[in-house]
């Protein structure tokens, strides 16, 4: 069995249109120059899934003039951007270069782990990603488990049937 493409909450599904009247000549985003891969990114699939400015900016929440300064004016900061390509069906994942490891040994246990996995070091930080975040969800699920038993036997502890008649408190 193939394990998943994507974690459980990721979306991957694009988000559907609103239904309108399909234009003869729709306009299509064209490529800014000048601008850094992450908003060429956005600008690409908007292109390739031929949607306007009006469309990404309708569904993410960001405006429209935010989106049309990318082009030229402004950088895209971190929240707009994780909007708008989650619109489009991405994800950011920041990834440690192999140069920035504290460490030499994880730096190689890193890439041996890339290559078994036929990975490259961006979707094996990804998959380490995901498999700590669903090793602490089972954890909190162990710890929550034992915490609510705990509290069961604490009350059962005097209250088990003893045979003994309880009195009603006065009212």
């Amino acid at each position: 069995m193939q394990p998943p493409l994507y974690p459980q909450d990721f979306r991957t599904a694009l988000i559907p249109p609103p239904s309108r009247k399909h234009r003869r000549n729709p306009r299509t985003v064209t490529m800014p120059d000048r601008v850094g891969p992450h908003v060429k990114l956005v600008f690409a699939e908007m292109a390739r899934q031929k949607l306007r400015y009006l469309d990404v900016a309708e569904r993410s929440g960001v405006q429209h003039a935010t989106l049309k300064a990318w082009r030229k004016k402004n950088k895209a900061g971190l929240e707009s951007l994780e909007a708008v390509l989650g619109t489009l069906g991405f994800g950011l994942v920041p990834v440690a270069a192999l140069e920035a490891l504290p460490n030499p040994e994880l730096a190689g246990e890193l890439t041996a782990l890339a290559l078994k996995l036929r990975m490259n070091i961006p979707q094996t930080w990804a998959a380490l990603i995901d498999i700590g975040v669903e090793q602490k969800l089972l954890r909190m699920r162990a710890d929550e488990r034992a915490a609510i038993l705990a509290d069961h036997d604490a009350r059962m502890a005097g209250h088990a049937n003893d045979n003994n008649r309880r009195e009603e408190p006065a009212a």
